[in-house]
């Protein structure tokens, strides 16, 4: 996976908090589809904050180190998987 790559958030999804947690929620002729709900855990909430249309993966891996203590290896590895998983999701795309 190139971590040059710079991901931007579909808008057809939105944002919800949960008390604690985020979910999204992706919008169908602007009607919630409350069938296909995603829960983001805190570290998933974090970068998809984190992803503005700008910040490369390594950008993201950068970000996430600055705030928590986790290995370059396992950043890396958690934006991987969340990416790739949101991207298969229709959340997340390749900005072009």
């Amino acid at each position: 996976m190139d971590v040059s790559l710079v991901y931007r958030k579909n808008e057809r999804f939105v944002e919800k908090a949960i008390g604690e947690e985020k979910v999204l929620v992706p919008l169908t002729d602007n009607v919630a589809d409350m069938n296909k709900v995603y829960n983001l855990n805190e570290v998933a909430s974090f970068i998809y904050d984190a992803i503005d249309g700008v910040k490369s993966m390594a950008d993201l891996k950068s970000v996430l180190l600055e705030n928590y203590e986790v290995t370059e290896e396992v950043a890396l590895n958690d934006i991987k998987y969340f990416i790739t998983d949101m991207v298969d999701k229709g959340v997340l795309s390749i900005k072009s």
